[in-house]
Formats: structure tokens, C-alpha cells, sequence
């Protein structure tokens, strides 16, 4: 071989080595790429979550709330909390972090609230779930270990040693306070788009030091965000109001569910704030506001580097309430008021034990809601102070404040009930409203002996009948009515069936053959009818059900649906929500209505009326019919009072219902009827105004 050759080979050789460096190389870089994206890419998005730890979401403002008149109720403030989003790290690491966290919201005084507390207990440790097989699941990181953690102390144990891998140098109240926390971790899956919300409402010096431990506390991050706030007056509407609190997950799967599907909707989150009951709840769509997200990089030492808003949030709309807060404190101090009263009566029917009742105040002429009050009361600002031993308190307290009783009691309606009776036999052509039906002290109807609350009233009309509230009148026509015509009447005015106001309510029952069977399974007789006619047996109505009735009779036959919301209104001013206006026009004839209507007045204004002098100082008449019912418990408690009214009677304005449990007679209820009208009407403003003028009219305000 030539040298010329032999140098040409060797430059081939090198050629050769080259390439094979490069193709090496090449292998290499592929491979590293390979692993960087594939084998090693979720440590390296771990990483990444890590560097966005500051990532979180922007709350929105919850929509205020607030009385017709535009007086505020229910707003919002700006505050400060610690949100967690789960970042890779060693659990001995982890574990000392999370401690610290701890520690430095002990010294702020907030609790870590865990769900854990749900299932175990500490000091002594026990399991707090009757049945902790599901809890025991969650925490073992092999099936296989479960059937082996039967005790309390095994699965704090485990939960210890081998779930979060706390070691020795922890006590154990150190490494409960660590699983509570890291079992909230566990469940929730905290991520940058759903972070968990460790603690809420921190004070500033709180703030201060968890930011200036930023590089160290990772994935921790402290947010301002607004809190729901009630206004003092708050109390005086607490039933209609509601109150809010974290969401729970039958709540957080419902909502997102009714979600689907819709444009642009942001889903709800475990950290979001919900309403709970009354109109938090029922406009929760409205008051929601929609969620933002921000992020804000840091560098390795925890530094922020930079910060932008990927989506601004949406605060929720305003709403304003068809209630008037005015007329609504008048209701709420004379309910209670009037209680008290009651129980201080010496009568052998009286033992002394009002405790609670309801009013409603109805516009007959669209149903708004100018009241609504229900006693006892609470206030819902102990639900934002989330003190538990006082939620406990409210929610275990006997008089049960925290239920609704104007649209949750359910109560025999009695003689107020009488008018719809009146309306099925009219309608019926059992009877006019100058029929004459003859009432003796006692009559035998169905093989039972009834007597009359009125003694013997010989031959009297449907008027007379209404204004003594006589029993054995009603007990006569109900029977030839027929009960299937008194609860097709009973049914048409709304009984039985929810009325359609936007917060929970109760359907309550009335009294039926049908009702009968299914519950006593029993037949039924004439008795039963006569029974039913005066509004007791079955018959069970919620003081909304009734409230609505009476502005049906006083408006004419116009049948609203009853609502407490009057408009929402967004950021920029637009109206966004009016309810309907739409009615239902009931086929009852003039002729009988007015009959009725007569009657009624006759309660309040004629001498024999039931009613007679509550009223009588008035500028106008008054309509009315009071209600006593027997709870079948009269040996050793009061019957319940009822009234229902409403007023003018010839261009009617507003319709009332007002329940006291044992308020022994239905007279005694009519006073809170009275204070409500001297403030809708102004009557109190009017006589002070006359007085002044010296007229010769001026009214005479008498209590």
C-alpha cells in the first residue's frame, strides 16, 4: 500500500470514529430527551408546580344583599388566608413544614379544620365513625393492609408509620396535628387550579411572617380574598337571609353537575364558599360571582419574579329583597313581644308555654313579601365567626331557632281554614251567602255527638256563621259539601303543594280520604268531614301557604306566587332578574267572594266579632278571621293561636298570617296584625301629623 493510500485510510478511520461520536452523541441527547419527557416528566412538572407554588385563584366577591329600599343586609370585606397546593418533596420534609404551618397558625388562634376529625379522635385516640371501614381505605398505601387495622390505636399508628411517614422525634400530639393536615391533603388532591384553603381569615402580622417565610413554607401561599359579612340588622331577617359556608361535596358534585354543559362556566371548586340555607342559598347562582385565576413565578429562594392575572374574576350580582326592613323589625318585636304576653295570661286553658311562631305579610296585589319573621331567631354571623360550640348550640337548641317555621311549621289552620270552606260550599251550591242553616248546641253527625262554641245561634247566614266562628255551622255545610269538594277547593288555593317561594319550604297536608288511608289506613266518614271543615284532623299548612290564601280571598282570586327576591342586579348597573308577574286567576264568582269577604270584615268590626276591637281606631276596616287549634295535647299545654287578615278592606293592600304555638286562642294573635299595620300604613305618622294640625279627625291610637 502506497503512503498516498495509506494516509487516504487513515483519514477514512477518523471519518469513520467521527461519525461514530456523533451518532453516540445523537443517541445520547435522544435518550436524556427521552427521559427528561417521558420517564422523568412528572417529577420535572412537579418541579414546575413547585416554581408556580404562588399560583392560585382570585375569589370573587359574593353579591350583596339588600332590603326594597336599597338598606344593606349581607355584603363583603377584604381578608387574608393560607392556601396549600401540593408540592413533591420528601415526607420528613413535608412533615416538618407542615408543622411549622401549624404552629404559626395556632399562635393566630385558627384551628385546622381536617376531615379527619370526622373518622379519629385524639387523647384519648378512638375511632369517631360508628363504621371507619371506608376511612380505614383511604389511608393504607397497600389493600392488602386494611384487615389488619382494627383498633383506633392501629390506625393512628399506621398513619404514622407508614401513610405519611412521620418518624419518632414527633410526639404525638406533634403527629396528629401533622395528620390532620396531610389526611386534608390527601383527600382533597390540592392543585394550582383547586387549592386548599388551610385557614381562613389570618391577621396581617400572620400574613407578614408566612411571606417572609415564603422560600422555605413551600407551596404555601397567603391570599386576600372577600369574606362574607351581616350587617346587625341581619338578625331581624335571619330565616329569609341564610348563611354560608364551605362547600361540602354532595354540594361541590350537584352544582358542577348542574354546570355541565354551560358556556363559559367556571366549575366550583372544595375551597368555595356556598349559601346554606334561606336566600344565600336560593340565589346562589346569582350571588356566586365567577372565579379568576392568577399566577405569580418565583424564583428558587422563594422570590417573586413575576406576577399576571389569567382571568380577572366576576363578582357576583347584587340582590335586593322584597322585604322592608322596617316593617320587618316591627314584626319580629311584636311576635316576640306578644309571646311573651301570652304566657303571663292566667287562664285554666293558658299554661303559660308560648314559645314560638311565625308572620307572614304578603302584597295581595303581586306577592311580594313585605315580612317574613319566625320566632325564635338567630344570628347568622355565628356562622362566618365559625364557632363551632355556638352553631352547636343553635342547631341542638329545643325551640330549634335556626328553623324557618313561616315556611317549615306545618300547623292545623282551625277556623281560619273556615273561609275555604266556605268558598267549596258556596261554589258547590250547597249553600248562598243568605242561606240559613240552623245551629243548635248539639247535633249528632256521622253517629258522633258535636256541640257548638257558640251554644244554640238558631237560623244564621254565612256572615253571622264567619263572625262568631260557630262550629257547628261549619260542621253542617262541610259534611253536605262533601270532602272531595273541600280538598279539590283546598288544593286550587294552594294547600297540600309548595306555594313556590324561592327558599325551602314544606308541603304540608291536608286533610283527605286519601290522606287517611295512606297513613291510618282506615275509611272515612262524615265525622271525619265535619272535622276537617272546622281545619282540624289532618290538616297541616305552612303560615306561607295560609299567608297566600288569605291575599288570594283579598285580592279577588288572583293567585301569585309568592317570592322574596325583588330584582338582581349586576356590577354595571344592568337589572338581570325580575320575577314573573304572571298570575293565576281562580274560577270563583264574585258573588260567593263577597260573602266570604263580608264575613271576615264582620270578624273584626261587628261586636260579636272574634276580633271585634282590635282594629276599631283604624281609618279603614279591617278583614280578618282568627284560628284556634287543638294539638290534641290540652290536658297539659295551650292550643296554638292563629289570625289571618288583611287590609283595606275595599282596595286591599297587604294580607297577614300570624301563628303562635300555644298561643292559646287565635284573638290573642291578632295584636302583632295590628303593629304591622300601624307601621305599613303609617298610622303612628298620620295621628302625630293630625294631632299637630289640631283636626277633628285625628286618630286615636289605642293599645
Amino acid at each position: 500500500m502506497t503512503n498516498k493510500q495509506e494516509k487516504k485510510h487513515e483519514g477514512l478511520d477518523r471519518y469513520i470514529i467521527l461519525a461514530l461520536f456523533v451518532i453516540i452523541a445523537a443517541i445520547a441527547i435522544i435518550y436524556n430527551l427521552a427521559k427528561i419527557q417521558i420517564v422523568n416528566g412528572q417529577n420535572y412538572r412537579d418541579e414546575a408546580i413547585y416554581r408556580l407554588s404562588a399560583s392560585g385563584v382570585i375569589y370573587p366577591k359574593r353579591g350583596d344583599i339588600f332590603d326594597r329600599n336599597g338598606v344593606p343586609i349581607a355584603g363583603s370585606r377584604m381578608g387574608y388566608c393560607v392556601q396549600y397546593v401540593d408540592v413533591k418533596m420528601p415526607n420528613k420534609e413535608k412533615n416538618r413544614l407542615l408543622l411549622e404551618l401549624i404552629n404559626i397558625l395556632e399562635q393566630d388562634g385558627k384551628v385546622i379544620k381536617s376531615r379527619l376529625n370526622n373518622y379519629l379522635g385524639f387523647n384519648p385516640i378512638r375511632f369517631i365513625a360508628e363504621n371507619p371501614e371506608n376511612f380505614i381505605n383511604t389511608i393504607v398505601t397497600n389493600k392488602e393492609d386494611a384487615e389488619f387495622i382494627i383498633t383506633a390505636e392501629q390506625a393512628f399508628n399506621y398513619l404514622r408509620d407508614k401513610t405519611f411517614e412521620i418518624d419518632a422525634t414527633y410526639t404525638d400530639e406533634d403527629a396528629f396535628k401533622i395528620m390532620q393536615l396531610r389526611y386534608e391533603i390527601l383527600v382533597s388532591q390540592p392543585q394550582i387550579d383547586n387549592p386548599l384553603i388551610v385557614a381562613d381569615d389570618i391577621s396581617a402580622e400572620t400574613m407578614s411572617q408566612l411571606e417572609e417565610r415564603s422560600f422555605e413554607l413551600r407551596g404555601v401561599t397567603t391570599f386576600i380574598k372577600p369574606y362574607r359579612e351581616y350587617y346587625e340588622n341581619a338578625r331581624v331577617v335571619s330565616h329569609v337571609l341564610g348563611y354560608t359556608g364551605v362547600i361540602s361535596q354532595e354540594e361541590l358534585e350537584r352544582y358542577n353537575k348542574e354546570l355541565e354543559g354551560v358556556e363559559s362556566s367556571v366549575p366550583y371548586i372544595a375551597s368555595d364558599i356556598v349559601g346554606k340555607m334561606g336566600i344565600e342559598s336560593a340565589a346562589e347562582s346569582i350571588l356566586r360571582g365567577i372565579r379568576g385565576k392568577t399566577f405569580r413565578e418565583v424564583d428558587e429562594n422563594g422570590k417573586t419574579t413575576a406576577a399576571y392575572v389569567e382571568r380577572p374574576a366576576v363578582p357576583g350580582q347584587d340582590l335586593y329583597l322584597t322585604i322592608d326592613l322596617d316593617l320587618q323589625k316591627v314584626a319580629v318585636e311584636s311576635l316576640e313581644r306578644n309571646i311573651k304576653r301570652i304566657r303571663q295570661i292566667e287562664h285554666k286553658k293558658n299554661f303559660g308555654d308560648a314559645n314560638a311562631g311565625a308572620v307572614v305579610v304578603l302584597d295581595v296585589n303581586n306577592g311580594e313579601v313585605l315580612a317574613m319573621a319566625s320566632y325564635p331567631d338567630f344570628d347568622p354571623r355565628v356562622f362566618l365567626e365559625n364557632n363551632v360550640a355556638a352553631i352547636n348550640q343553635l342547631w341542638n337548641n329545643p325551640d330549634a331557632p335556626v328553623v324557618n317555621r313561616a315556611t317549615s311549621g306545618k300547623y292545623a289552620p282551625g277556623s281560619t281554614y273556615k273561609p275555604l270552606v266556605a268558598i267549596a260550599a258556596l261554589e258547590s251550591g250547597v249553600i248562598t251567602p243568605n242561606t240559613r242553616i240552623n245551629v243548635p248546641y248539639r247535633e249528632e253527625i256521622g253517629n258522633m255527638m258535636f256541640t257548638n262554641n257558640g251554644g244554640n245561634q238558631g237560623r244564621i247566614k254565612l256572615e253571622q256563621a264567619l263572625e262568631t266562628s260557630s262550629n257547628m255551622f261549619f260542621y253542617k255545610i262541610g259534611v253536605q259539601t262533601g270532602i272531595d269538594n273541600i280538598v279539590k277547593w283546598a288544593k286550587i288555593f294552594g294547600f297540600g303543594r309548595k306555594t313556590g317561594i324561592e327558599i325551602g319550604e314544606q308541603i304540608g297536608s291536608i286533610a283527605s280520604r286519601e290522606y287517611k288511608k295512606q297513613y291510618y289506613n282506615e275509611d272515612w266518614y262524615p265525622a271525619n268531614t265535619a272535622m276537617a271543615s272546622i281545619g282540624q284532623l289532618y290538616n297541616a299548612f305552612t303560615p306561607i301557604q295560609i299567608a297566600n290564601y288569605v291575599s288570594i280571598i283579598a285580592n279577588g282570586g288572583k293567585k301569585f306566587t309568592p317570592h322574596l327576591i325583588k330584582m338582581a342586579v349586576d356590577e354595571s348597573g344592568t337589572i338581570t332578574y325580575e320575577p314573573s308577574k304572571d298570575y293565576e286567576e281562580l274560577p270563583i264568582s264574585k258573588t260567593n267572594l263577597d260573602g266570604v269577604q263580608r264575613g271576615m270584615i264582620a270578624v273584626v268590626n261587628s261586636e260579636d266579632g272574634t276580633a271585634a276591637n282590635q282594629f276599631k281606631d283604624f281609618p279603614f276596616d279591617v278583614a280578618g278571621k282568627t284560628g284556634t287549634t287543638e294539638t290534641g295535647y290540652e290536658a297539659t299545654s295551650s292550643s296554638h293561636g292563629l289570625f289571618i287578615c288583611y287590609a283595606p278592606y275595599d282596595k286591599p293592600e297587604i294580607a297577614i298570617a300570624v301563628v303562635v304555638e300555644h298561643g292559646v286562642w287565635g284573638r290573642e294573635t291578632a295584636p302583632i296584625c295590628r303593629d304591622i299595620m300601624l307601621e305599613y300604613f303609617r298610622l303612628h305618622e298620620k295621628r302625630d301629623s293630625k294631632s299637630a294640625d289640631n283636626s277633628v279627625n285625628a286618630i286615636e291610637i289605642i293599645w
